[in-house]
């Protein structure tokens, strides 16, 4: 084999090789397909349910009532001895105690609300089979 044909012969081996892995490459995969409807979420509560519901519900009221009954009259108590209250430095120990009552009375409060919106989830949480289209028809 001459020089010459050597390099014909390597010219058409660099020439053709990518030709030939492309041939051999795998077809391409079919689609994958298309995802499954989520199921529909439908809340509809048995009788007894409701009345569960509505026991939750006025006791929180009840709670929350109570907690603003307690706040109210540990209000008037505060004011009346602030008013009493002549050192400035039992004025400024009142209003600390006071500024941490009114974050525990906001603490309770938001504590029975949550409590409430906890015991609610779980029911609302129910699953149906979505409906069949018509697609299939």
């Amino acid at each position: 084999m001459t020089n010459s044909s050597r390099k014909i012969l390597l010219a058409w081996l660099v020439a053709t090789l990518p030709a030939l892995a492309l041939a051999q490459t795998q077809p391409a995969k079919p689609a994958a397909p298309p995802p499954r409807p989520k199921p529909v979420v439908i809340s509809t509560p048995t009788p007894n349910q409701q009345w569960q519901r509505q026991v939750d519900r006025q006791q929180v009221q009840n709670r929350l009532n109570q907690n603003a009954l307690r706040e109210q009259l540990r209000q008037d108590n505060l004011d009346r001895q602030r008013t009493n209250a002549a050192d400035p430095a039992l004025r400024n120990q009142l209003d600390n105690a006071d500024r941490s009552q009114q974050q525990l009375y906001r603490a309770r409060q938001d504590d029975a609300v949550r409590r409430y919106q906890t015991l609610q989830r779980p029911e609302a949480t129910q699953t149906v089979p979505a409906r069949s289209g018509s697609a299939g028809h």
